[in-house]
């Protein structure tokens, strides 16, 4: 298994403890705004935008929503959907980006407009519920967040359409909010309905499903199930690869964490081949100074500490003092 996924990495393409969860709480796609010039850059705005962000190209992607967000605020009230659509997208990339309080701002007046604007349906109501939550989530302010996912749950479980997409993400997140408060059974039982809804509407393999088998196995491999962790990895990295192929921040983080894992299991030769690799596709993706990258470097530094290279361990280290002072 670990030979396949590693002759993997190296196939031609076009997230625990040692690395951040995977939260999946994107907003619903499309929106309608009259056919006119200022619609038609709008769209044009999103569309490439949400092409960069699902290639990892964050950065450019963030740039493209505030573009968009600054045409639909000239009207907000004729474009209110659109308007909290765009907020949304900007609140998830400045999740990815580390710009926590910006993405607070922007996750509560989604909230907000959602709830004052008619036009504005449930479903993105809820979406814009579980971006404030996992912006709460990352600032490590769980009972806020906790509060936040069972509202948007309830909302769910409320509404007359069947379990969705968005129920099922919601699920992942207060799972993973349950993990962080020590809850594990609780959260696990939440992470398998997730999982259900998840396959039930898009079969075994889906980047959301990937997500979600990822945050699982950090769970298992938090409380010290090795083997289950790696299942779960394993399989996480096949809807990760599908979806967005091995040069993205998602396959690349799932990388680290299954890299972590054999690390635990002794397997140095394996897990040392994944750190490298995750290294260098997120510091292409995101920088060196990202908060992911760190943790990655981190993890290498652990390994080569344990294998008794601890010359190459200081000199990583150093590299992320170096950063840490940078970023502060």
């Amino acid at each position: 298994m670990a030979l396949k996924l590693l002759r993997a990495l190296f196939r031609p393409v076009s997230v625990c403890s040692e690395a951040l969860p995977l939260f999946s709480a994107d907003p619903v796609g499309g929106f309608a705004i009259e056919d006119s010039d200022g619609a038609s850059i709008v769209k044009h705005l999103l569309t490439t935008a949400d092409a960069s962000a699902v290639t990892g190209r964050y950065s450019k992607a963030y740039e493209l929503y505030k573009r968009a967000l600054h045409f639909l605020e000239l009207d907000r009230y004729r474009h209110a959907a659109a308007l909290v659509l765009c907020l949304n997208k900007l609140s998830h990339i400045c999740r990815d980006l580390v710009l926590l309080h910006e993405g607070e701002v922007y996750a509560t007046r989604a909230v907000e407009l959602g709830e004052s604007l008619l036009e504005v349906d449930d479903e993105q109501l809820s979406a814009s519920l579980n971006n404030l939550g996992a912006i709460y989530q990352a600032q490590e302010r769980y009972q806020e967040a906790e509060v936040i996912y069972l509202r948007a749950l309830g909302m769910g479980k409320a509404s007359k359409r069947k379990p969705d997409a968005i129920v099922a993400r919601t699920m992942n997140n207060l799972a993973l909010v349950l993990s962080g408060r020590g809850r594990e059974t609780e959260a696990l039982d939440m992470f398998g309905g997730a999982l259900e809804i998840l396959q039930s509407l898009f079969g075994e393999r889906h980047p959301d499903i990937g997500i979600t088998l990822s945050n699982m196995a950090s769970l298992y491999r938090k409380i010290g199930f090795y083997d289950v962790a790696e299942m779960l990895y394993v399989r996480a990295h096949d809807s990760f690869f599908d979806a967005h192929g091995a040069e993205h921040p998602h396959t690349a983080m799932n990388y680290a964490c299954l890299a972590a894992v054999y690390r635990e299991q002794r397997r140095y030769k394996e897990s040392e081949a994944l750190y490298r690799f995750s290294l260098r596709v997120l510091e292409d993706a995101l920088g060196e100074t990202h908060v992911r990258v760190r943790v990655v470097i981190r993890g290498l530094a652990q390994l080569y500490n344990r294998l008794g290279r601890g010359r190459e361990a200081l000199e990583l280290e150093a590299r992320l003092f170096d950063l840490e002072r940078m970023r502060a």
